[in-house]
């Protein structure tokens, strides 16, 4: 018998003792329960956000190839660690036998964190995902070697379409990648361990991402250091599940901020399309390439958009790409208490904010506290704003660098400091610029500036908070022609 038969053999009579403590009507009733209280989706839409390179941070004591890990370590405390290090989720090992996890312990990561979270075991019951809901995660593991197509099919509909939570499909070969397509996965994980042999191979991760669909969101498992995440990130993964490195650390922390800050990809800056007012304009914006779309909900502003209206415009875009890669939606604001803030934010579902006034820094750490899994975006005027020593321990995602009016907060046309901003990408890898961008002249500001991100909106209107289809197709083809060169 292999190591995987082993695991699913033990792993059966543990749910059957589970059911008999809780049986599954029981199970049903709190799984539905739990996942009334929460957002649907979250894990995906967090693993989609390409806001820099994704890690999916693992709690793992020990492991049946390594055995001991880690065996005395606290999951509250690894997690917070992960947490303030900038992971974008959190995969706990909830397996008993053979990884020395438990249910505890993700219900104890869960009271300490904000940010999505996955159970990691091996599922092929209903009563499993029931499970899984029931103790707050927001995702799940199938793998594919350790299920039946009708039975994966049912598991990962169960899971995704009647609970909201988000499966992390999990193959090991070409034949298992066709299966899990089949199945209608979206979020699809590529173990470089065979889980038979417990052999690693980074070339699985290269190979498959060749046949992966374009909308799929693909997670890279097993074996990476930053060097490989960062030619796998190249070569399409959005996301790193990354454990026994960070588990053996001697400071987590620090060894996960090297694999975000050294595996930064080369490729062309991301895109976000400002000043959206309308659903027609948000389709030919998603049309034309961009990544994230902005909406001001500063009042004086010609592009204000009111909260009803943005809420609708969302809601529609999000049905629209269920099935394609997703697009963030931001939300401008000026000066707006973090009470109102957030208030908005939850009803109009946004999956970032861009703060154009006079937020401070102790503004934007409590903002950061207070909802760590959404993007916070902060913009600057120029070198007199913040010295760039204090602009690099920022809590921001991002600092933008713009041109200001004090009475537009954004879509000025005014052309940024691009030599300030220039000084500040060496030191921030969450560089965004804006101000003036046009498909004129982006390919210019990105070879002198080199940003992680680039932000366009009035160059793209025919009139203030109208949009041109043309125009946008324009700038964002413009920049994808433009590449990053891997050394500054």
């Amino acid at each position: 018998m292999d190591v995987l038969s082993e695991i699913i053999s033990a792993k059966e009579r543990r749910v059957a003792t589970a059911k008999e403590s809780c049986p599954p009507e029981r199970m049903r009733e709190l799984a539905y329960q739990a996942r009334g209280e929460g957002r649907p989706h979250t894990f995906l839409q967090r693993l989609r956000a390409h806001r820099r390179i994704n890690i999916l941070a693992e709690f793992k004591r020990q492991s049946p190839s390594k055995r001991p890990i880690n065996a005395h370590a606290d999951p509250a405390e690894v997690a917070r660690t992960y947490e303030s290090a900038g992971a974008a989720c959190i995969s706990c090992l909830t397996e008993a036998d053979y990884f020395d996890g438990s249910l505890d312990d993700l219900r104890r990561i869960r009271d300490a964190v904000r940010i999505p979270i996955l159970r990691k075991d091996f599922i092929f019951d209903e009563y499993q995902v029931y499970e899984t809901a029931s103790i707050g995660a927001d995702a799940l593991l199938l793998i594919v070697a350790a299920l039946t197509d009708p039975m994966l099919i049912k598991l990962r509909k169960l899971a995704e379409d009647d609970l909201g939570m988000d499966a992390l499909v999990e193959v090991h070969t070409k034949e298992e990648l066709v299966r899990a397509i089949g199945c209608g996965a979206r979020l699809i994980g590529v173990n470089n361990r065979n889980l038979r042999t417990f052999k690693v191979s980074l070339e699985t991760s290269k190979e498959l991402a060749r046949l992966a669909p374009r909308h799929t969101v693909l997670v890279s498992e097993s074996g990476l250091t930053p060097s490989a995440v960062k030619d796998l990130a190249a070569a399409g993964y959005h996301a790193f599940l990354v454990g026994e490195t960070l588990m053996r650390a001697d400071n987590a922390a620090e060894v996960l901020r090297e694999f975000i800050g050294q595996a930064q990809s080369s490729e062309s800056p991301l895109v976000k399309i400002c000043g959206i007012t309308n659903l027609a304009d948000a389709r030919a914006a998603i049309a034309a390439g961009a990544d994230m779309l902005g909406f001001n909900f500063y009042r004086p502003s010609p592009r204000f958009v009111e909260v009803n209206t943005a809420a609708e415009i969302i809601r529609e875009l999000r049905a629209d790409l269920r099935n394609e890669p997703s697009v963030l939606m931001v939300g401008v604001f000026v000066n707006e208490t973090i009470d109102s803030l957030l208030s908005i934010v939850a009803d109009v579902q946004l999956d970032g904010v861009q703060l154009h006034g006079d937020e401070t820094v102790e503004y934007c750490a409590r903002l950061k506290e207070l909802a760590p899994q959404m993007s916070v975006i902060k913009a600057v005027r120029q070198a007199g704003d913040l010295p760039l020593e204090a602009l690099a321990s920022h809590p921001a995602d991002f600092i933008m660098v713009d041109a200001f009016d004090d009475e537009l907060r954004g879509g000025t046309g005014r052309i940024a400091d691009w030599e300030f901003a220039r000084a500040t990408s060496r030191d921030l890898p969450g560089l965004f610029l804006a101000g003036g961008l046009s498909p004129a002249n982006v390919g210019e500001a990105i070879a002198k500036v080199r940003p992680k991100a680039v932000d366009a909106c009035s160059s793209l209107e025919t009139e203030p908070g109208r949009k041109s289809a043309a125009r946008m197709k324009e700038f964002v083809d413009a920049v994808r022609s433009s590449k990053l060169p891997d050394e500054i």
